[in-house]
């Protein structure tokens, strides 16, 4: 859930409700104020934002001010001419709708990207990396995107899995071991199975790379590492999750390519090998995809 999100749900005084309204209000413009500036425009205390401050999760009042700041600038960030719930109305023509989606796609890749922190990145790398067994697990459509990246992990030898059925979605993390990892999907953060199965990965010791919303949720507090996607859409009052999920895929592709990088001209020689061997038969007339398998 982001953090807007939260202050608008957790029951506050009536103090801290004055003060939480003004920060709405001002937006990013609070990183100008100090702590006893707004409490002298709120008629408040400093004590009452740092209540505030841990009532939302935070140590103290500079780290939620650096927090809402954050959240606030990627808010402005993309998406200013198109809305990711709803992308397309009745009156769009067929072209302006392939448009509006392609339009929406570009925005959602630039927005994943400005999202992905280094640090994060190589360590879900190197969790990937160290693990013998990687286990992928996913909800519903979801698991079409966990399904590509399982397939893309075999062609390079790297073993991993992926099971949508509910029952054995427990029964693998209850058998997964800590030389094995799990990547974990889930836009909210805060789905039933999804979250059962992790805790289930925690209670042996399983590393967990979570691809989730940006915010705070359930997943994200359970893993080990954390790598946002694109979040922009509601939970239900959308025509389709176009946006989350070319978010997903992109972060899926990243993980693949820079795993893929870490060995690359013996991952590159082993992928055409095996690519070879399958397509060699497969007559195909148009030049611009046919291969002259001489070259390999």
């Amino acid at each position: 859930m982001l953090l807007r999100e939260q202050m608008k749900h957790i029951h506050f005084s009536n103090s801290e409700t004055i003060i939480i309204d003004y920060i709405l209000e001002k937006n990013e413009l609070i990183k100008n104020y100090s702590i006893k500036t707004i409490a002298k425009e709120t008629y408040t205390s400093p004590s009452t934002m740092i209540r505030i401050s841990k009532k939302l999760g935070f140590s103290g009042w500079n780290e939620f001010k650096e927090a809402f700041i954050e959240e606030t600038e990627y808010l402005k960030r993309h998406f200013t001419d198109i809305d990711a719930n709803i992308p397309f109305t009745d009156k769009d023509t067929i072209m302006k709708i392939a448009s509006k989606i392609v339009n929406l796609h570009q925005e959602s890749v630039m927005d994943t990207l400005s999202l992905i922190q280094y640090d994060n990145l190589q360590r879900a790398v190197q969790i990937l990396k160290r693990s013998r067994n990687i286990h992928v697990f996913a909800i519903a459509n979801l698991n079409y995107a966990g399904e590509e990246f399982v397939f893309k992990l075999n062609r390079i030898h790297k073993n991993a899995y992926i099971n949508p059925t509910q029952d054995n979605m427990f029964q693998n993390a209850l058998m997964a071991t800590q030389d094995e990892c799990a990547v974990c999907i889930s836009y909210s953060g805060e789905t039933p199975t999804l979250l059962k199965t992790a805790h289930f990965l925690k209670r042996n010791q399983v590393p967990i790379i979570a691809i989730t919303s940006l915010g705070t949720n359930s997943l994200s507090t359970i893993a080990d590492v954390t790598l946002n996607i694109t979040t922009r859409e509601k939970s239900f009052s959308k025509i389709a999750n176009f946006s989350s999920l070319a978010s997903i895929n992109i972060i899926l592709d990243i993980l693949y390519s820079c795993l893929f990088s870490l060995n690359y001209q013996k991952n590159l020689d082993y992928k055409l090998k095996i690519a070879k061997e399958i397509e060699t038969n497969r007559i195909i007339d148009n030049e611009i995809i046919s291969e002259d398998t001489k070259e390999y």
